[in-house]
């Protein structure tokens, strides 16, 4: 169950291939090696009200990476770090003036969390 979502200044995606960006997260998802085709998720939303520093045109991008609990911390961190290794790279091109990129990794308590119905496992084995 790893679900990447992401949240974005107004008007980024006048400047960033945002549709490209979740591809490519999907894809750095995937090489990591942590994460089965079938449970990954990727999605963006634009943020619709903001007040971002002094209000002078900054953009942000800001992803909260959710994951099922049971992966060592040092898994964890690599995924963390490889995925926003991932995110800079694809993005830095892209994105001219000011600009903050951050993630965040949660792990979700099992015990809290519902799941069972996803043909989608079945779907993407090979």
């Amino acid at each position: 169950m790893p679900h990447l979502s992401f949240e974005y200044s107004t008007g980024l995606g006048e400047i960033a291939d945002l549709d490209g960006f979740a591809r490519h997260m999907r894809d750095a998802m995937l090489d990591t090696g942590v994460f089965p085709l079938g449970g990954i998720r990727v999605r963006g939303f634009e943020a619709d009200v903001m007040a971002v520093a002094d209000g002078n045109g900054h953009h942000f991008l800001d992803m909260v990476l959710r994951m099922g609990q049971g992966r060592d911390p040092e898994v964890r961190e690599g995924a963390a770090d490889t995925l926003y290794a991932a995110a800079r790279t694809y993005l830095e091109p892209q994105v001219t003036g000011t600009f903050m990129l951050s993630l965040e990794l949660v792990e979700i308590d099992a015990r809290f969390s519902r799941k069972g119905w996803n043909t989608v496992h079945a779907a993407v084995a090979t």
